[in-house]
């Protein structure tokens, strides 16, 4: 019993709480990557350069390549060097920065900096629960996973009708869908720390989660603003 709960040295509490520190820490370095970037270019003009020049084909161009870069992130994970997987990770959250970009042009700043307070404290909560929790989430990983791809597709189509995606019903749904998923994505870290005995292994692993993570804030975040937000 005694050396179940110890590993490489110290106790297997203490390694899953620096794991959990790294990953968050990985995942702060790259939410606080995309609000730098995407205020320098939106301050910079950049964005907008970039739209008169590409127009709508803009948009889809920096969509495509944030697909590319999460493939690639997710590809041979186990296999490419922790350094790789950080950078991939990082450029992700400067590509999401230009898409950010916009946000200055449809809300005004009071509402961004309110949206995203509340996003922390309520992402903060969660994290908590997820962290602490003894309920066995991983069972529920099916079912968000598959009224995430409902939702996607559902705004996908009211998107091709003509129609806003951003209704209060979808948001509604998004907002709690991604709340599971954040505890869940929490719960998942903890498991795979523990499945996993290569301390290389649980470097890019660590990464990982931290990746999930952000996207999980990332999501919170836009449905929070399009809930409370005052359009500019």
């Amino acid at each position: 019993m005694y050396e179940q709960n110890y590993q490489n040295g110290y106790p297997m509490e203490e390694g899953m709480r620096k794991h959990a520190m790294r990953t968050f820490g990985w995942m702060g370095l790259a939410l606080l990557v995309t609000a730098i970037s995407a205020a320098f270019f939106y301050f910079s003009g950049i964005y907008l350069r970039l739209y008169l020049m590409l127009g709508g084909l803009g948009y889809f161009l920096m969509i495509a390549l944030q697909f590319g870069v999460v493939i690639a992130f997710s590809a041979r994970l186990t296999e490419r060097s922790v350094g790789t997987t950080r950078m991939l990770f990082l450029a992700y959250a400067l590509i999401t920065g230009l898409t950010f970009s916009v946000i200055g042009l449809l809300y005004d700043a009071r509402s961004i900096m309110f949206a995203f307070g509340i996003t922390a404290i309520y992402y903060g909560a969660l994290a908590v629960i997820g962290y602490t929790t003894r309920i066995n989430l991983m069972k529920f990983g099916p079912l968000l996973y598959i009224s995430l791809i409902v939702l996607i597709i559902s705004e996908i189509v009211l998107a091709l009708m003509g129609t806003s995606g951003d209704t209060m019903l979808l948001t509604t749904i998004g907002l709690l869908i991604f709340t599971g998923l954040t505890a869940y994505d929490v719960q998942k870290m903890k498991v795979l720390y523990l499945q996993c005995e290569d301390e290389v292994l649980r470097e890019r692993l660590s990464v990982y989660s931290a990746f999930e993570l952000y996207l999980d804030f990332i999501n919170i975040f836009m449905y929070i603003l399009q809930m409370i937000g005052n359009r500019d």
